[in-house]
């Protein structure tokens, strides 16, 4: 979609950003707290650098329960750090929350706003597919467990889509960013 685009663009105009595939990856490292949970609950995971992700994906398309354990041992340990987050950053006039899944995790509630960013389903699966070590099930896995693109749109209160040029794109950040810092004055 572009997610990690926008956020690095609202970190540029000086916006404390938590993004939760950062603090996956810092919670699979070796010495992880989620990585000493799962070494206990699905070993053949566990590398010498932490979990692996692509032996989770390899797990999940198995046996898509597994990713509900998964969800268990990892989720408190996210809402954590989204706390830490919120209370270091108590001072500032926005943060911004990068988050997969809000919408299917039921999470919505607990922001003020909501962005959504999108792209048409050809860019989401050039994108997804040009990344390291994915392929064409696991497109089709992340879009099994995401919501409806039509319906996260009809719950957003603002909107960008990443199909534009990265000026149009950083155009409408800004934008965004005025409004909502607008309304904080």
């Amino acid at each position: 979609m572009g997610k990690t685009t926008i956020s690095n663009m609202f970190r540029d105009l000086g916006v404390k950003v938590w993004c939760a595939d950062n603090e996956v990856n810092e919670l699979y490292k070796i010495n992880g707290a989620a990585t000493k949970i799962l070494s206990n609950e699905f070993p053949s995971v566990v590398t010498n650098t932490g979990v692996s992700k692509k032996k989770l994906r390899n797990l999940i398309h198995k046996d898509n329960a597994i990713l509900k354990k998964i969800e268990r041992i990892v989720h408190p340990l996210l809402e954590h750090s989204k706390v830490d987050f919120i209370k270091s950053n108590r001072d500032s006039p926005l943060i911004v929350f990068d988050i997969p899944l809000l919408f299917e995790k039921q999470q919505e509630t607990n922001f003020d706003a909501v962005l959504v960013v999108t792209a048409s389903e050809l860019t989401q699966k050039k994108r997804v597919l040009s990344r390291k070590n994915i392929k064409e099930q696991d497109f089709q896995l992340i879009k099994r467990n995401q919501m409806n693109e039509q319906e996260k749109i009809k719950r957003a209160d603002f909107l960008i889509n990443t199909d534009k040029s990265l000026q149009e794109t950083k155009e409408d950040v800004l934008k965004i960013y005025k409004k909502i810092t607008g309304l904080l004055i």
